[in-house]
């Protein structure tokens, strides 16, 4: 007697799990199908057999009424939001036309409806009118606009053309007006005092 080789067991191992493999997923479908049948037939009075059909139709009304609540709620939700976001618009097209107008160099365009409520435009509008109130704080402010009053006199003290020693002097003199001290040696120069 010849025994089987290990390469020959292998071989016929394999055959084996194949067609073992192939019959139990024919049977598996075939169980499959007879199951299903069998399930069809008894599904209509599973409920009634399990004793919870009324309650399977009270759940059914209270799906049906909240679902229905859901859909009113979403359009509910719609109307609130598309109003707040043509309130938004109209409010963001008035500002930035005044904005302009004002030089306010603010931006209305990133108002979300979904995200930003009413204080984003109090918020801007209060940057808006801190901006208008520095304007005119700055515009009617006596030694700031004197500050810039005197240096548009150095400005054009620099640039008259004259000789180093009077431009330096009347310079050194401008701008001891506003308080600033022009820090030039006296003896490079040989100014007088």
């Amino acid at each position: 007697m010849k025994p089987i080789r290990s390469n020959e067991l292998e071989f016929f191992n394999t055959i084996i799990e194949d067609k073992f493999r192939d019959r139990r997923e024919a049977l598996d479908t075939e169980i499959n199908q007879e199951a299903q049948k069998m399930a069809d037939k008894q599904l209509p009075s599973m409920a009634k057999q399990c004793k919870i059909d009324g309650e399977l139709k009270a759940l059914k009304e209270a799906d049906k009424k909240y679902k229905d609540f859901l859909a009113t709620k979403v359009i509910q939700e719609d109307k609130l939001f598309y109003t707040v976001r043509d309130l938004g618009n109209q409010i963001r097209s008035k500002l930035d036309r005044l904005g302009k107008a004002r030089n306010w160099g603010e931006e209305f365009d990133c108002f979300d409806p979904k995200k930003d409520g009413v204080e984003y435009f109090e918020n801007k509008l209060a940057d808006c009118c801190y901006s208008e109130a520095f304007k005119t704080v700055k515009a009617n402010h006596k030694l700031y606009n004197e500050l810039r009053d005197r240096k548009t006199a150095c400005r054009v003290i620099l640039h008259t053309g004259s000789d180093i020693n009077s431009t330096v002097t009347t310079l050194k003199s401008e701008m001891m007006k506003a308080n600033i001290d022009l820090p030039v040696p006296n003896h490079l120069l040989q100014l007088s005092q």
